[in-house]
């Protein structure tokens, strides 16, 4: 009788269970965005983008995410490489499908290739904005990890995320 009682109580605490709280920092995000991003981007099968040493920031004002990338550009019209930076800003939202954390609504901010004049500056810049927010949105960054999301028997699910200038926070609660 005193063992069920005693099980009974830790069951029942354990259901009483709070919220948690898991960060993520700028450079966790880092890390996993320079993996993803590590294989080359074909563009309209004329171009070749390489994305490598992202620099993350989070801006608590805007609830954004700021993404400076060393950026190559190489095409089939020219033995040319050329380098630069790009920047980009995106919100983060929690997939539950994956238990990832995703971009969404990317803007590419600016790219700056060295060597290129205003004019042609210009037309990569617009193609960056049109077809860049388009093939990163979406992009998973960063998987929690399965022991964040259950803790024993309790599984737990993203109840809010924000964005700290100290990095991503993301507030769980026990699924009942």
């Amino acid at each position: 009788m005193l063992v069920t009682y005693l099980v009974t109580v830790f069951l029942s605490g354990c259901a009483m269970m709070g919220d948690r709280t898991v960060n993520i920092s700028e450079a966790q995000l880092q890390k996993k965005l320079n993996e993803r991003l590590s294989i080359p981007i074909s563009l309209l099968k004329i171009f070749d983008v390489n994305l490598s040493n992202s620099t993350v920031k989070f801006d608590s004002k805007t609830g954004r995410m700021l993404t400076s990338l060393d950026t190559s550009l190489t095409s089939i019209l020219s033995n040319k490489v050329l380098a630069g930076k790009m920047d980009i800003s995106g919100k983060l939202r929690f997939d539950a499908a994956t238990s990832s954390i995703v971009l969404d609504d990317p803007k590419v901010e600016s790219l700056n290739l060295d060597g290129l004049g205003s004019k042609y500056g210009e037309f990569f810049n617009l193609i960056a904005q049109k077809l860049g927010g388009e093939m990163l949105n979406g992009l998973p960054l960063y998987t929690v990890k399965p022991e964040d999301l259950i803790v024993g028997s309790t599984q737990y699910s993203p109840k809010d995320m924000q964005i700290t200038d100290k990095g991503l926070q993301i507030t769980l609660s026990p699924v009942r």
